[in-house]
């Protein structure tokens, strides 16, 4: 009935880990394979807010120009500016327009020179421009990343007439969270022991040092699974009285965790989780248990983690209901 019970255990850690390889080898989300698009759509509500705070100063306006930062990839430079054009084209408080000729390459030859201009070249061609796009003036965006992958935008408004900047506006984003990573951890297992030991009932705090590691996949924005192991190997030299035989083995498990808040964007986040695993400690006749926890995450890489696994059934001679684990990890 035990080695039932145990195998019943270990099928959810092995469909959690089957997931985890498949997620691997299929396509992942463009949410999370793509951090530039995340943020653009992220950024989408601030930006309209701002265009549309605009008309105080101009009401009605042709996009320029769209120009990228050297860092971000041609694929994403696509999907962006049709992005940017659309949801700008379509605002109904403010009129803005594409200028196509903007962006073209015009050629014009004066005497026996030929000149090459692209954009808005002098103050007659803006003002030409304008008026047959029937706007007050024009508009310009730039898309860039700063240090830590973050996505700024920047506007700038000027009149048709006479040049002068009436609107200028930054806007950034957060860069999303990992959609996944390996986690390498050390810490320490404390787990009370109770036993018999020359005709005394004696209840020890065994000690073990735990190192593992695991990999993490994200599902949503806040949910994500882990699947992994750890090395458990007895470290009591500070203990009176010991349990005679060593806590050596493994821990693996499957846990979903989710993160309850975040402090300056993704820089330090709060999780808490639960799942289920198998200890393989010869002296508790290997058993399952329940894992619950919580883990502190600074600058997505830093992990500070508390751990509580319930055994669901142990050995006669060496009962044990619980372990506490306090470990620190690195993400990579």
């Amino acid at each position: 009935m035990k080695n039932f019970k145990s195998k019943l255990f270990l099928v959810p850690f092995i469909f959690a880990l089957s997931l985890t390889t498949a997620s691997a080898d299929e396509e992942e989300p463009v949410f999370w394979k793509d951090r530039q698009i995340s943020q653009l759509e992220q950024l989408t509500p601030s930006l309209v807010e701002s265009v549309q705070s605009m008309q105080t100063k101009i009401n009605s306006v042709a996009i320029s120009s769209i120009s990228f930062g050297d860092t971000l990839p041609s694929n994403f430079r696509k999907v962006a500016t049709g992005r940017l054009q659309q949801t700008l084209t379509s605002l109904k408080t403010l009129k803005v327009s594409v200028c196509e000729s903007c962006s073209q390459i015009r050629t014009n030859i004066s005497g026996s020179f030929l000149k090459i201009s692209r954009g808005i070249a002098d103050d007659k061609y803006r003002r030409e421009v304008a008026k047959e796009l029937n706007v007050k003036g024009f508009l310009d965006i730039a898309v860039f990343t700063s240090e830590g992958d973050q996505l700024s935008i920047s506007l700038n408004a000027y009149e048709a007439k006479s040049g002068e900047i009436v609107f200028s506006k930054i806007v950034t984003g957060t860069p999303p969270k990992s959609g996944s990573y390996i986690h390498v951890f050390y810490g320490k297992m404390s787990v009370p022991i109770t036993f018999s030991s020359s005709g005394s009932v004696i209840t020890v705090d065994h000690q073990s040092r735990v190192i593992g590691g695991e990999k993490m996949v994200r599902l949503t924005d806040d949910w994500s699974f882990t699947g992994g192991g750890a090395m458990l190997s007895d470290d009591n030299s500070n203990l009176t009285n010991k349990y005679e035989s060593s806590i050596t083995g493994f821990l693996i498990d499957g846990t979903i965790s989710y993160d309850v808040f975040n402090f300056g964007g993704n820089q330090v986040s709060f999780s808490l989780l639960a799942g289920l695993g198998m200890m393989t400690v010869t002296p508790f006749n290997s058993p399952p248990y329940f894992k619950s926890g919580f883990g502190l995450s600074v600058a997505e890489q830093l992990t500070l983690n508390y751990h509580y696994i319930a055994m669901l059934t142990t050995s006669e001679d060496a009962k044990a209901t619980g372990a506490s684990i306090i470990s620190i990890g690195w993400k990579f």
